[in-house]
């Protein structure tokens, strides 16, 4: 049952690590979607830098961008 156990704690270091290689697309995706988020809070030229790592078993994420101005709103949006 063991060998089981480590052949699937293996694969699932396989799947994460080959996600990181083929991140090209995976952070031009998750560029665009937190580019979207930000532009409703920020006024901002071109797009966020989005960096991921893998760290051990844990990913760091950086988001940078640099914001001419914070957005006013009188009322936080509502939940759709």
């Amino acid at each position: 049952m063991k060998s089981k156990t480590n052949s699937i704690i293996r694969m699932e270091n396989l799947i994460n690590s080959d996600r990181l290689k083929n991140s090209g697309d995976f952070i031009d995706l998750i560029t665009g979607d937190i580019d979207r988020v930000l532009k409703d809070y920020f006024d901002y030229k071109g797009y966020p830098l989005v960096e991921v790592v893998k760290n051990g078993s844990v990913f760091s994420v950086s988001i940078a961008l640099s914001a001419e101005r914070i957005k006013s709103f009188s009322t936080l949006p509502e939940n759709q």
